[in-house]
């Protein structure tokens, strides 16, 4: 337990259903809760549950800063949303209140898909090859593409954007989509790495020293009729965190540590192919699969609490981190994202039942009833995350079975809602990592 951050003030800025488990944790800590942002508090999970809520646009620099003034804030929590790190850094560095990067870092790291490959190509960080292309389609340029290839644009996240090209004339509408999406207009084309195999990986960072806490493998959701990029599983200590500790780890070490980072909580995600990894997407922040959930249970260390530490106080003391990690979880622990077909929710039964078997530590809902799922390749289609642990690979695929069976999720035709309803012999495969 964290004993020095009671009665501190805290501005949390994300207004998400993630941030409100930061909110209610803070709080459990003893600190005084304000939620600032533009939405509504009926819009906003974490306004409804923090000790005050402000109706404000946080890139409005000068009356964030009047907020803080007037209302005292000890520090300032952002969480999870990349788009809000600038503003967080800018706010931190005006007011003197700690925080956990620089605009420069979160901008490699979180921002900028470009500047995080040409770092980790500086530091032989192992990524896919890159192809040049410009909106101008030059036909030299087209001629030197080996497909299939993947487009997306450097500033979106969440596997948001990311389409997959298989020829030229694919490659080009695509190209101009996401060009068209795109508000710094920078688009990779990429190799495609044909591989299920995609690892995500967390360091917790204390005073310069760097952690590994959690690695996990990504699971796609899928059905009769398409596979789905947004995951259904996400399951944590998978083998594969040897081989990375003896291959690619000492190089991404090398790169945050020449980066500068202090203190926090930072991510790289990438696929296996064979024995290489090829990393793509990095993160200098909370992730979304909330790990410590599992570690805090596991290893007696919470990653969440230590962020809200270093929010009020600068510093991340109360727990050795590098003596209480262990990646290598004792249980069976996984994110479940319960992923759905498209339409419009109507209906939702059995969760209040989910919510009570002792298996299930936490759940976050993303949707309600009235929801309009679209066909998206995105986290967007998920209505809940839950974080599941059991004793063994074969109890939690029993338990996730129990789980998709008991969640009846309606559309306005009255059809069940789940993309993919799981089966033990699917859920084992996934919680075996076969």
């Amino acid at each position: 337990m964290i004993k020095n951050v009671e009665g501190k003030r805290l501005l949390v800025m994300d207004g998400s259903a993630l941030a409100a488990c930061a909110v209610k944790r803070a709080k459990d800590l003893g600190l005084y809760t304000i939620v600032a942002n533009f939405y509504p508090t009926e819009q906003s999970p974490s306004k409804q549950v923090a000790d005050e809520a402000i109706m404000v646009d946080i890139s409005d620099i000068d009356a964030m800063l009047a907020i803080i003034e007037e209302k005292n804030i000890d520090g300032i929590f952002v969480g999870w949303t990349d788009s809000h790190l600038p503003f967080y850094a800018e706010l931190c560095s005006r007011a003197g209140l700690p925080c956990c990067g620089t605009k420069e870092q979160f901008d490699i790291l979180s921002n900028d898909k470009r500047r995080f490959k040409e770092y980790c190509l500086k530091y032989d960080v192992p990524v896919p090859q890159e192809y040049k292309l410009t909106i101008d389609f030059d036909r030299d340029d087209l001629n030197r593409i080996e497909y299939p290839v993947i487009v997306k644009p450097a500033d979106e996240s969440g596997s948001r954007g990311i389409r997959k090209c298989s020829n030229e004339e694919e490659l080009i509408e695509n190209f101009i989509w996401s060009y068209n999406r795109s508000k710094s207009k920078k688009i990779f084309v990429e190799q495609y790495i044909d591989s299920p195999q995609e690892i995500f990986l967390h360091y917790t960072i204390q005073g310069g020293e760097f952690s590994l806490s959690s690695a996990f493998m990504k699971y796609r959701a899928k059905s009769e009729t398409e596979v789905a990029a947004s995951a259904i599983l996400h399951m944590f200590a998978p083998p594969q965190i040897e081989m990375y500790k003896k291959t690619a780890e000492p190089a991404a070490v090398n790169m945050f540590k020449n980066l500068g980072l202090k203190n926090g909580v930072v991510m790289l995600q990438g696929f296996i192919k064979g024995d290489i990894f090829y990393f793509y997407e990095s993160g200098l922040r909370m992730g979304g699969e909330q790990f410590y959930v599992f570690a805090e249970r596991l290893n007696g260390v919470s990653a969440l609490d230590l962020m809200i530490e270093f929010s009020v106080t600068g510093e991340m003391g109360s727990s050795n981190v590098k003596k209480l990690d262990n990646p290598h979880f004792s249980k069976s622990c996984c994110n479940y994202y319960v992923t759905l077909k498209p339409g419009i929710i109507t209906a939702i039964k059995g969760i209040d039942e989910v919510s009570r078997m002792s298996q299930v530590l936490q759940v976050t809902t993303f949707k309600g009833v009235g929801s309009v799922i679209d066909p998206t390749n995105s986290l967007d289609r998920v209505i809940y995350r839950l974080h599941v642990m059991d004793e063994t690979p074969e109890l939690l695929a029993e338990t996730l079975e129990k789980i998709s069976k008991t969640l009846r999720i309606i559309d306005e035709d009255g059809h069940e809602m789940q993309l993919e309803e799981l089966s033990y012999d699917r859920a084992l495969e996934m919680t075996s990592f076969k």
